[in-house]
């Protein structure tokens, strides 16, 4: 049995006042932390559940606010997501959401956009996910019955939000955007993002409290873009991370949502209201206002390089005139167009506008698509709202003005899910044009030219009736085809909005015959019927126009060789024994 000494006696309580200081140090900087959490505008709503809230986060971890380590999982990870969890506040942009909003939350939960700083009600919309059988080719098909043979076109239907379920408004739409790197046709064509897209889309401008300039505060987050096509780059507040703020106007919201699904339908009808054999009337074609003011339009097309479309772009000003558009006319050139012929196209009716060329950094030194991204300077045409481009190898036999009428981007469709950029509505914005340009580096052109790329990055695109941009071609190389679009190309008045030429073009050929039934790989675009069309127009010009038409010597030669070997291959519809009547022949 041990016996305490009376010095043991002594350190004994000296320990013991040791430990519970320490105790209480602990304990004072336990709360202090704890109270500079609670007073982190992040966390400030739990003050408002009082001290049970408190107890509660305690004893529970499902009451607690999730850890730092939580929250950067939840805002996507990686450095950006991290910057904006340790920089001690939300990023400065959601500034203004700061109180308590109402809040409609797309495929996002509540808990996801605490790191925003955002308080007050959420309100879920309810959203069902669209099947993963559906696929963009349902959407986006190749082709779709524009004639109404049969009973007509038709899309399926994406599973939307019943907005009747949302009582009220809501201050701001937060939505979480998938990213599906592995989708078949790429990230940017994946069913399940449109749809939430749209569905987000819709609840801002359906159930969206509107300031006073008409826009509505829409959150995205998503590692990858979100579309283009529907939230413009010049109604984005800012980008932290993952994490996407846009004010977007929602009168052109509610334009876009007007529109079909995809291109399983047309967005101009090509039928009137008295049937089938009544033509789009023009008419009918929605307001060309943009708040209270007119909206700014123009027809516009590009020249760049040399000028074997000089002459085609002469002619379609003409055309345009013809069909009776007063439209703005403007033709962007670079330095290969030449005085003479600015003074042709200036009296064809264009306003020139000299641009420096964009290099497809893709493409081969001296290859025919080497510059034809300089298309891209279509959108710094800002002084308008909308720009109708139209290829210089195109005739315009009735009045496109209708197309006016829709948003960026509506073209006629071309190969699959693609469209054709020969005729094309867009909406010019300076940071659309940066956008283009900067990602003309990582975005890949399916066919190495301006219309490849151009499908990667609209993919969301709206469907005008082929007639608007006829292709002049004979692909399927049957007797029933060359019936039915020879009648089209020379109809009176026409049936087709315009003819776009295809292989080798009508001033490149004499007058009395279309020089494509003398070259066999070119004989599919050989048309009689569309070759005298052009002709029309171009007997119709003043003689001040015509300069630029002129055939070169080669060029002459080469024609004269292609009749001579047409003839030797015995081509039974024997245009290379037609006289020539053209007097370029000697000019």
């Amino acid at each position: 049995m041990g016996v305490t000494t009376a010095g043991e006696a002594v350190k004994s309580p000296v320990r013991a006042s040791v430990v519970v200081k320490l105790n209480a140090a602990f304990l004072a900087l336990f709360l202090l932390a704890y109270m500079a959490l609670l007073l982190h505008p992040r966390y400030s709503y739990l003050l408002d559940r009082g001290a049970t809230s408190l107890v509660r986060c305690t004893f529970s971890d499902d009451a607690c606010p999730p850890s730092m380590t939580q929250l950067s999982r939840k805002l996507g990870g990686g450095v950006a997501a991290e910057r904006i969890v340790n920089a001690g506040r939300a990023p400065a942009m959601f500034d203004e959401l700061r109180g308590r909003l109402r809040m409609g939350l797309v495929n996002i939960r509540r808990e996801d956009v605490l790191a925003l700083g955002v308080e007050g009600e959420a309100v879920r919309v309810d959203l069902e996910r669209v099947s993963d059988v559906f696929r963009w080719s349902d959407l986006f098909p190749e082709w779709i019955d524009e004639e109404e043979d049969d009973e007509g076109p038709s899309c399926p239907e994406l599973p939307m939000p019943d907005l009747s379920r949302i009582d009220g408004e809501v201050d701001v739409v937060v939505a979480s955007l998938p990213c599906n790197r592995t989708a078949p046709g790429g990230w940017n064509r994946d069913v399940f993002r449109l749809q939430v897209h749209l569905a987000a889309a819709r609840v801002a401008a359906r159930k969206g409290r509107r300031d006073g300039g008409g826009a509505v505060r829409v959150v995205l987050r998503s590692e990858c873009e979100p579309m283009m096509d529907l939230l413009r780059c010049d109604e984005a507040v800012g980008r932290e991370g993952d994490w996407w703020m846009y004010r977007v106007d929602v009168d052109r919201l509610e334009e876009k949502l007007r529109l079909p699904v995809g291109s399983c339908n047309l967005a101009l009808p090509l039928w009137g209201s008295e049937g089938i054999h009544e033509v789009f009337n023009v008419s009918s074609e929605p307001p060309t206002t943009t708040g209270r003011r007119p909206r700014r339009e123009a027809y516009a097309t590009v020249l760049h390089s040399s000028d074997t479309y000089l002459c085609g772009a002469i002619v379609l000003a003409q055309s345009i005139r013809r069909s009776g558009s007063t439209r703005d006319l403007v033709l962007l050139h670079d330095h290969t167009v030449s005085k003479p012929a600015l003074r042709a196209l200036s009296a064809a009716g264009w306003t020139p506008r000299r641009i420096k060329r964009i290099r497809n950094p893709r493409a081969a030194r001296g290859s025919y698509n080497e510059y034809n991204y300089s298309k891209f300077r279509l959108w710094q045409l800002t002084e308008y709202d909308r720009v109708v481009f139209v290829d210089a190898d195109i005739l315009v036999l009735r009045n496109l003005d209708a197309l006016f009428g829709f948003p960026q981007l509506a073209a006629v469709g071309n190969d699959g899910p693609l469209f054709n950029s020969g005729v094309m509505v867009i909406e010019p914005s300076a940071c659309t044009f940066e956008a283009l340009v900067r990602k003309r580096r990582t975005v890949r052109s399916y066919n190495g030219g301006d219309q490849g790329f151009l499908n990667e990055v609209f993919v969301w695109w709206h469907r005008l009736p082929r007639r608007v941009n006829y292709l002049k071609n004979f692909w399927a190389n049957t007797t029933g085809e060359r019936a039915l679009k020879g009648r089209l190309f020379r109809a009176e008045p026409a049936e087709v909005w315009a003819i776009h030429y295809l292989g080798m073009k009508p001033w490149t050929c004499y007058r009395d015959y279309d020089c494509n039934w003398n070259v066999a790989d070119q004989r599919v675009y050989a048309s009689d019927e569309a070759h005298a069309r052009w002709w029309q127009v171009y007997d119709r010009m003043g003689e001040p126009m015509r300069g630029p038409c002129r055939l070169s010597e080669r060029r002459k030669v080469e024609i004269a060789w292609d009749r001579h070997v047409a003839q030797e291959m015995g081509f039974a519809d024997q245009h290379w024994k037609i006289n020539i009547t053209d007097p370029r022949k000697w000019e």
